[in-house]
């Protein structure tokens, strides 16, 4: 396709986010949180080496678990999360605000 059909199809950020309600942003925010939060685990489990096999082991959970949870696929528990931490050294924080 080349440039100017794309463009034509194309809309800008601004344009895209103008119908948004305020419902829709705190929900687009708090999905931002969420995938931060499973990037993060991600990354954390493979700058200290390990497989998701052996996070599964250390975390007691089943490695599918562990893979739905780093692709955003599963809405894990709080419970799944602080194993997964723990299994790592780690903690996970929680605060209302």
């Amino acid at each position: 396709m080349n440039k100017a059909k794309l463009k034509k199809l194309a809309i800008t950020l601004d344009e895209f986010g103008r119908d948004f309600t305020d419902e829709d942003r705190k929900i687009i925010e708090a999905e931002k949180k969420y995938y931060y939060l499973v990037v993060t685990l991600r990354k954390m489990r493979g700058s200290l080496g390990f497989t998701q096999e052996k996070l599964s082991k250390l975390s007691n959970l089943p490695r599918t678990t562990i893979t739905r949870v780093e692709s955003g696929s599963r809405n894990a528990t709080i419970q799944t999360l602080m194993a997964m931490a723990g299994s790592m050294g780690k903690t996970i924080e929680l605060r209302l605000v």
